[in-house]
């Protein structure tokens, strides 16, 4: 009976706490549902936040073997047939095939200020060659050879009356020497028998009576002659004589000068005068020097014009130009009759074909410099800048297209060789080994990887030419990288 008891008082404690054990649970379930019936938006924010968690975890691990075995793979690239070019690229500006501006030369012979009667054409307009563009005002050319009508006639007239009067001078003169010298002629004897006379007086007039006596008698005769002769009188005629042929000789100088600058006057000088103005009346018109567009229009109807001023700009668009520029490390391979492909952001990816029509053989900067240090110094000096120099380069498009303005922005290259249907691969595929031969690592379906010597040709800026026995188009080669993906996955991840 005792131990009847103890055994169903034990069982009576067991159940006991059996019963507050379930209890406490229940409680704990029902405080539980109470809380998420309560906060029920951020039970399910929690739901939804573990399955990320493991959803994350899920895919890293896969990420992560999938990265792991993609490095352990080779980088590989496919043997393929295409064109390849080297080329050299510039940029520059789309100019017109030719560019000129059109002045007047009216005004030239003193007249200025000349009026603008007429403009026929307004910048953007087409216009043919030889079509006249603007007229000036040409009245006062009348008056100008009106002018010089009468300045010429008047210096021609003042010319030949001078050369008169110096031949009339001469005509006066030679007749005084005509009368002085028949009468020297006609009293020659009385003074060399005068003159004989006296140097004999001279000579024995101390000794000789007789000397004496003749001096006396022929002086005596001479003077008693209508027209007195004395030594000196005479010997002053002829004095005279030669100073009147002196005095013809040099009026006769006189007059050749003065007919040479009247035939050079006549010849030259009043000709070309005639002339600048005839062409200036002519330049009352100013025509356009070749078929093209207007870009600009300098003078207005009514305005006065001054001769070498810009009357218009006109373009011919039949043709354009672009003028770029290249560095010092690419003009060494750029020259003239080299093919060009060109593009512009009107055109998209179109290219336009065109040809190098000019190399600069000096630098901007070298000939800048140069003539600012000669103006300076008096010498010609290099020019040495911080940067790399840059030359001019001109490629002349072998076609047109109404999309292309003067002034756009062109991106050109300059083709310096090409080769078609050739055999190529990226750059990193290219090994060369210690003896220098070149090689590319092929791989066939299997995976076995095997060497073959190949020859490299033209390189473009990603692809290189190659040639060889063993090699084909759609073999699949090796590349090279030096840096190769990350197997780590938090690299990819992008945190803020």
């Amino acid at each position: 009976m005792i131990s009847f008891k103890k055994k169903e008082e034990t069982t009576s404690n067991d159940v006991t706490e059996s019963k507050t054990s379930e209890n406490v649970v229940v409680r704990i379930l029902k405080a539980i549902g109470r809380f998420f019936k309560k906060h029920i938006k951020l039970t399910i924010f929690l739901v939804i936040l573990v399955l990320i968690i493991l959803y994350v975890r899920s895919s890293m691990k896969k990420a992560a073997a999938a990265l792991e075995e993609m490095a352990n793979q080779p980088v590989t690239a496919q043997v393929e047939t295409m064109d390849l070019t080297q080329s050299v690229s510039v940029t520059g500006t789309l100019t017109a095939n030719e560019t000129a501006t059109v002045t007047s030369t009216i005004g030239g012979t003193g007249i200025t200020g000349v009026k603008v009667s007429k403009v026929n054409y307004e910048v953007g307009d087409y216009v043919e060659a030889g079509a006249v563009v603007v007229e000036f005002d040409g009245d006062d050319y009348s008056r100008k050879v009106a002018e010089l009508d009468a300045q010429y006639n008047i210096e021609n007239l003042e010319s030949s009356q001078s050369i008169e009067d110096m031949q009339k001078s001469i005509e006066d003169t030679q007749k005084k020497i005509d009368e002085k010298n028949k009468w020297l002629e006609d009293n020659k004897a009385v003074y060399e028998n005068l003159k004989d006379a006296f140097e004999q007086y001279e000579k024995y007039k101390d000794s000789d009576n007789s000397v004496v006596e003749r001096w006396t008698r022929e002086s005596a005769a001479a003077a008693a002659l209508s027209e007195p002769v004395t030594i000196a009188g005479y010997e002053a005629v002829e004095d005279e004589v030669e100073s009147l042929e002196e005095s013809i000789r040099t009026t006769k100088n006189k007059i050749e000068l003065a007919q040479l600058k009247q035939n050079y006057a006549q010849t030259y000088t009043q000709v070309d005068a005639y002339d600048n103005v005839y062409e200036s009346m002519d330049s009352t018109q100013v025509a356009a020097p070749f078929s093209g567009y207007i870009l600009s229009m300098n003078v207005e109807e009514g305005n006065n014009y001054s001769q070498g001023s810009a009357v218009f700009t006109i373009a011919d668009t039949s043709g354009f130009v672009v003028e770029a520029t290249a560095d010092e490390y690419d003009i060494a391979n750029i020259s003239k009759g080299l093919p060009a492909a060109v593009k512009f952001e009107a055109t998209g990816d179109e290219e336009f074909k065109g040809e190098v029509t000019f190399v600069s053989i000096a630098s901007d900067s070298t000939t800048s410099s140069a003539a600012s240090s000669a103006s300076a110094y008096g010498t010609t000096a290099a020019a040495t800048t911080g940067g790399s120099a840059n030359y001019k380069v001109k490629i002349k498009l072998n076609d047109t297209d109404d999309r292309l303005r003067v002034g756009m922005t062109a991106k050109a290259s300059v083709i310096m060789d090409s080769v078609e249907n050739v055999l190529a691969v990226p750059y990193d595929c290219v090994q060369q080994d210690e003896d220098g031969t070149y090689f590319v690592t092929t791989i066939a379906e299997d995976g076995t990887e095997k060497d073959v010597t190949v020859t490299r040709g033209l390189e473009s800026d990603y692809y290189v030419e190659i040639s060889g026995d063993g090699i084909a188009e759609g073999d699949t080669v090796k590349a090279i990288v030096n840096d190769a993906p990350s197997t780590d996955i938090t690299d990819y991840i992008y945190m803020e």
